[in-house]
């Protein structure tokens, strides 16, 4: 059972891990936690996502994700792995002119070094098994878990794409569905361009206009290996060159940017080259902070709806529509007034189905087999017997045909009763009073997330004001 009073100060919480994250990833960290469990602290605390699931409540809901996820695209040589090492400081990825990566290769933070291939990262990165369908994508799935504290790397799960070149070189799978179809799960794609030639291949081209259709909005775009061009001269044109051939492909145009970057290094520092390796990590702080928004906010929406439902929940429980009146009664007196008009609808039932087997006597009364039957009956009771022949006399219908008829109305008749019984002697479902408890608990346990939510967006603001 959840709590009804889940804990206020989150930020207070004295473990060692705790102690060492960012807020920003705190947060983040405390979001997810709240639908895993609802920062019980014990093996019995439940969180949003097991509250919404309940048989009692029914609502669909989703946890939102701890890292934000970039990937990262571009033709082979361009610099991505060298970034991501720059940017994890430390040296996982491998770099060279070779086309080091031929699979996806995934980047993310843990308390331990590891490395997972295939099905191992599918299951570690659970919402994207689905990619499974492009056939000989799994053998080429990595990912490589690293303990670094660099930058905001604990809030980031990078995706480093394969290379993409032209000519006969043949992938394992369809490198370019596979990476429209990653581009679903992740909040910003970095397009990264070498200088040296290949920045304007058609794999590449293709790709950007594909993911134009519908992730426009995510994209950001930069020529990379800027410091490898000899003259400003012969940078202006790789730019004008890239830029118009990007042009005609990408939705926002006029609002187009492609800054130069390039790894700072003693050679290089003195060649005066505008470097906007710094605006690259505030694309992806921003992509975090957005994240951070929008997952509060998914809080606070997925609260309200598990709100709303419990009240239509306990609403359903007082009110309903009666099926035979069709008016609003309350359910429990509803079901037993359907008892009760029930059971009179059975009486009437048998009582008609009684008149039809006393006519279908009385119509056969002269037949050999009643006589027979009559003849035993006079001699244990025999004022009974002749009572019963002058009723029979009585009622028989000479008219074979008045007959059949009277007797089609009554069977039509017993017919519509029994129909009838069905559909109304039903009960309508209510809640036990431990059922009612577990929801009113419920309600409480999910009002106390909104207090939550209020604190975790000061802590959010107390970490922009301190970082103005």
């Amino acid at each position: 059972m959840a709590s009804a009073k889940p804990k206020k100060k989150i930020a207070q919480k004295n473990d060692v891990e705790g102690l060492t994250m960012s807020p920003t990833e705190r947060i983040l960290k405390n979001i997810s936690e709240l639908y895993e469990s609802g920062l019980g602290g014990s093996g019995e605390s439940m969180g949003l996502k097991a509250v919404a699931e309940d048989p009692l409540i029914g609502v669909t809901c989703h946890k939102p994700r701890k890292r934000v996820s970039c990937m990262i695209i571009g033709n082979h040589s361009a610099g991505k792995s060298s970034f991501l090492n720059w940017y994890i400081g430390e040296t996982i990825q491998k770099t060279g002119v070779a086309i080091e990566t031929r699979g996806f290769s995934f980047l993310t933070s843990g308390r331990k070094r590891e490395e997972l291939k295939g099905d191992a990262t599918l299951a570690y990165f659970d919402h994207l098994s689905e990619i499974s369908q492009f056939e000989g994508i799994n053998a080429n799935l990595f990912t490589e878990v690293s303990t670094s504290k660099e930058k905001n790397f604990s809030c980031v799960d990078f995706i480093d794409s394969p290379g993409l070149v032209d000519g006969d070189m043949q992938y394992p799978f369809d490198v370019a569905s596979c990476i429209v179809w990653m581009a679903d799960y992740v909040d910003i794609i970095l397009c990264f361009f070498d200088p040296i030639g290949q920045a304007l291949c058609k794999r590449t081209v293709d790709v950007i206009k594909r993911l134009n259709v519908n992730h426009a909005e995510k994209m950001q775009y930069y020529m990379s290996k800027a410091d490898q061009v000899e003259t400003e001269l012969d940078r202006q044109r790789v730019l004008i060159q890239i830029t118009q051939n990007l042009h005609p492909h990408i939705k926002n145009s006029h609002a187009f940017n492609l800054p130069t970057i390039f790894l700072p290094n003693d050679s290089n520092q003195h060649l005066g080259i505008p470097n906007a390796l710094e605006e690259v990590c505030e694309d992806i702080d921003k992509a975090i902070r957005m994240t951070v928004q929008k997952n509060l906010t998914a809080l606070k929406e997925d609260c309200d709806r598990l709100i709303v439902r419990m009240d239509e929940r306990i609403a359903e429980d007082k009110i309903s529509n009666g099926p035979f009146f069709n008016v609003r009664q309350v359910t429990k007196k509803t079901n037993g007034k359907n008892r009760n008009y029930g059971l009179l609808l059975t009486l009437v039932s048998w009582g008609v189905l009684s008149t039809i087997a006393f006519l279908v006597f009385c119509a056969f009364y002269q037949q050999p087999f009643i006589q027979a039957g009559m003849g035993k009956l006079q001699s244990v009771a025999p004022e009974q017997a002749e009572q019963l022949a002058a009723t029979a006399k009585m009622f028989q219908i000479q008219d074979s045909t008045t007959l059949q008829y009277v007797l089609a109305v009554l069977i039509g008749f017993y017919l519509v009763l029994f129909i009838t019984t069905k559909m109304i002697w039903k009960s309508l479902p209510t809640l036990t009073k431990k059922e009612q408890t577990k929801i009113v608990e419920y309600k409480k346990f999910v009002k106390g997330m909104h207090k939550i939510r209020d604190d975790l967006y000061k802590e959010y603001f107390k970490q922009l004001n301190s970082d103005l």
